[in-house]
């Protein structure tokens, strides 16, 4: 069983707490409902509590509330603000709803564990953040084969190898498997290795893009693992890559044990009829129609306790302003009734000066749509941002409220996928806050292994 929030009684509970918060109207307006470009459209401010957006407006500088939202949720890196002289404190209703977000999401502090020494010819070519996480993941897997008695580590989405040629290289008793979907990727991975003198045989690698449609693949990892039970183990496996390897923890009899960190929430494909087993694959989550939308999933990637404190004596970001015009710009196309779902909407770039002003910024997205300047003059973009420039510390606070939701569906995609694996029979099942939060932001690591013998 997992770590729980303290305040929720069990499994059940939690679920209920979890989903209730998820499906309330604050949450989903802010996680999608009303995106923040269209805020200005639909009116997301005034839709938020008036003693919320009243006690916002009285602040002197609007990053002041998104240092005290972002401080709220929890996290070691910054110190909470103080309470503004001559403004108060922030409404009670404020209070509790962000209480609320922080108690509702799963632990994320380190859970103490092992951590290996990395030596230099293995940490070299990566960065500060790579080498902490590797120097975990590496230790625990090892730890955890000895404890199982496991010889063989398929590592699924293995990419350039960092955390496979570690494995291989540190521990003699192990054999290894690189699976990527990436030529060069594993072309770097085979590199490392071949230049600390790995052998094949005791690194092999494989150039496959996993899916839920490539039982080829379960064949050829069954033919590598040659009877010997298997750990499959994913560092930071991408979207639906980290619901592929649930499945075949759970199918694979030779499949022993798991160790996987999943990221790039946005990448998960929600359920439809062309994709039935997509996001929810838990049938607890799929019985209470749990759905998290584009915008949600997005959000789940944040890490606001880890962003740089803005400095209140400098000028505000040119981030603020982008925020701000494409707000506009969305309200001016909406405005004009022009229909742009027939052409491109690839981002169109933000060039240096893009953002000094809303009409170079109109300007610039309209040429890149293929908008004429017939349609749009340049008075009525300068219209548009006289009526709406005031609107900056609105959307964004508004942009702020909806990144504060990220441990919240972080915490629903992993509860998911723990409930998957219960159902499916596993008996034991852990989520594991394996990394340091302040280096790693998605630390949360499923951890599942089967009955003594079920494998043999």
């Amino acid at each position: 069983m997992t770590t729980l929030p303290g305040s929720t009684q069990g499994l059940d509970d939690y679920t209920a707490s979890l989903c209730d918060l998820l499906e309330s109207p604050l949450v989903r307006q802010v996680t999608g409902g009303i995106h923040v470009n269209d805020a200005l459209i639909y009116n997301a401010w005034d839709a938020l509590p008036k003693e919320w957006t009243a006690w916002w407006s009285s602040l002197p500088d609007h990053r002041l509330a998104q240092h005290h939202l972002i401080d709220s949720i929890g996290g070691d890196t910054h110190t909470p603000i103080a309470v503004v002289p001559g403004i108060g404190s922030p409404p009670d209703s404020l209070t509790e709803w962000l209480e609320k977000l922080r108690s509702a999401s799963l632990p994320r502090a380190q859970r103490a564990g092992p951590c290996i020494d990395l030596p230099p010819d293995l940490a070299a070519p990566m960065n500060t953040k790579k080498t902490a996480e590797v120097s975990v993941a590496a230790a625990f897997i090892r730890d955890a084969c000895a404890e199982r008695r496991i010889t063989r580590v398929i590592d699924i989405g293995s990419g350039q190898g960092y955390l496979s040629v570690t494995l291989a290289h540190l521990n003699p008793e192990l054999r290894v498997l690189a699976i990527d979907g990436s030529e060069s990727q594993i072309a770097a991975s085979k590199s490392s290795a071949a230049a600390l003198g790995i052998p094949e045989e005791k690194l092999a690698h494989l150039v496959r893009y996993v899916d839920r449609k490539t039982p080829v693949l379960a064949e050829e990892m069954a033919a590598w693992a040659g009877g010997q039970k298997c750990i499959l183990v994913g560092l930071h496996a991408c979207g639906q890559l980290s619901e592929h390897m649930l499945r075949y923890f759970t199918q694979l009899p030779f499949i022993d044990s798991l160790a996987a960190v999943g990221c790039c929430y946005n990448h998960i494909t929600p359920r439809s009829a062309e994709c039935p087993d997509g996001f929810p694959i838990s049938a607890r989550l799929r019985d209470r129609d749990v759905t998290l939308s584009a915008t949600a999933l997005m959000t789940g990637c944040q890490a606001p306790n880890n962003w740089e404190r803005t400095d209140l004596s400098s000028p505000d970001s040119t981030f603020s302003n982008r925020r701000l015009y494409r707000a506009i710009f969305e309200k001016l196309l909406h405005d004009k009734k022009i229909d742009i779902s027939a052409k491109s909407r690839t981002p169109w770039g933000i060039r240096k000066g893009d953002t000094t002003s809303f009409v170079k910024f109109a300007q610039r997205a309209m040429h890149s749509l293929g908008i004429d300047d017939i349609e749009v003059s340049d008075s009525e973009l300068a219209e548009y941002d006289a009526k709406y420039r005031h609107c900056k510390g609105q959307i964004a606070i508004l942009w702020t409220l909806s990144v504060l939701c990220c441990k919240l569906v972080e915490s629903v995609i992993a509860l998911d996928r723990y409930c998957y694996l219960v159902e499916q029979g596993t008996q034991h099942v852990d989520v594991v806050p394996i990394f340091d939060y302040s280096i790693s932001p998605r630390n949360l690591m499923m951890v599942a292994r089967k009955e003594a013998g079920s494998s043999d």
